[in-house]
Parts: structure tokens; sequence; C-alpha cells
């Protein structure tokens, strides 16, 4: 299955939706964001990436961070699978940048790589959704 339907399928079952096709937001939207890995949630923004290799790994670009800073609040995503991964608040996302965890490559995107913590993880997007209303939305 291709890595952009996975996205797309978790996003689906957890009930998370792009801006409606044909107005002035998702206009802009598809302006900003060629893929397809940005969705709404609740009112939040959800950055959704997905890796299949052996050894996951994650790149969520630097421009686009900073570019949501103060505009939309977000969670970030990382998919193993259409079901499962892990899910970290915009401050955790804030903090594993600030403490040096995610680093910053030359061509400019966060690079993440395992291990990730166990508390941040879930293994369906119903588990997905009990992790995100915990975080209080």
């Amino acid at each position: 299955m291709p890595k952009d339907q996975d996205v797309l399928e978790f996003a689906q079952k957890a009930g998370a939706k792009e801006p409606e096709k044909g107005t002035e937001l998702y206009t802009i939207f598809r302006s900003i964001f060629r893929r397809s890995n940005y969705f709404f949630l609740k009112g939040k923004l959800l950055i959704i990436k997905i890796s299949h290799s052996n050894k996951p790994a994650w790149g969520v670009g630097k421009k686009f961070l900073d570019l949501l800073d103060g505009r939309f609040e977000y969670f970030l995503v990382l998919l193993v699978s259409s079901d499962e991964g892990w899910v970290f608040s915009e401050a955790e996302v804030k903090r594993n940048f600030a403490e040096d965890k995610w680093r910053l490559a030359k061509d400019q995107d966060y690079k993440i790589n395992m291990p990730l913590p166990d508390r941040n993880s879930f293994s369906s997007p119903e588990s997905f959704l009990k992790k995100v209303e915990s975080y209080g939305t």
C-alpha cells in the first residue's frame, strides 16, 4: 500500500479531515502542504508522517513547523502502519527539539529515529484518540 494511502486510511479511521474542498482554507492549505499529511481533528492540526522501513525514521520540515507556530495547535503523529505509531503534543515536539533528541539536519528537516517513548505509543486509531483526549482536547 502506498505511504500516502496508509496516512489517509489512518486519518479516516481517526475521524480527522482536511479542510472542505472548494473553500478558501482548502485552497490555502493545498498551496502550503502539497502532500496529504495535514488534517484537522477536533480543532487541532494533525501532522501525520509514516515510515515503512525496518528501522523506522521520520522527517519533519522545520519551515512547516515554523509556519504553524502560534497559528495552529498541533499533534505530530508518527506511523509505522495505518493503525500503529506514536503521538506527540506540540509541547512535546518542541521539548524534543530543544533537548536535541530530534536533530535538525542540513536539509532543514528534523530527523526522528527510534527508540520513541512507550507512553506516546498507540496500537489502533481508537487508542490514538484516547491518547489525544488525555492531552485535553
